[in-house]
């Protein structure tokens, strides 16, 4: 099988925000979903990569999750590549998201690993507001 462990592993307290106003922001949303993939990557073997399944479109979708991004105060957005090989992009509202994490055959040699850093895309964020002049 693909996944090394079942065990549910509680995500840090550290890595959960404790107000209240923060937790409805997109931003909050995307970072526990990076949490979430990163996680998931870790219990996958080196013959598969993270996908996502979508079954709200009167369809199943399944796509290969190449990055995610998010748009204040509520739209998170996947980027991806389809079963087909076509691009995919879902943009969603914070409030209507539910993604179901799967483990899919890889496409290269090397499996992806999303890996998103968020400490160097927070950096480069601050580099940029702080070169425009925003507080």
């Amino acid at each position: 099988m693909t996944s090394k462990s079942t065990e549910l592993v509680p995500i840090p307290q550290a890595e959960c925000p404790d107000s209240q106003e923060h937790m409805e922001t997109a931003q909050w949303t995307y970072e526990r979903l990076v949490t979430f993939i990163n996680k998931f990557e870790a219990d996958l073997d080196d013959e598969h990569e993270v996908g996502a399944r979508l079954v709200s479109f009167g369809s199943e979708i399944t796509f290969h999750i190449e990055d995610i991004g998010y748009w204040e105060p509520d739209i998170i957005t996947f980027y991806g590549v389809g079963s087909d090989g076509g691009t995919v992009q879902l943009i969603q509202n914070v409030s209507q998201l539910s993604v179901l994490l799967v483990a899919m055959q890889k496409r290269e040699e090397e499996p992806r690993r999303v890996g998103f850093d968020l400490g160097a895309r927070a950096k480069a964020a601050a580099a940029t507001k702080a070169d425009s002049g925003e507080s």
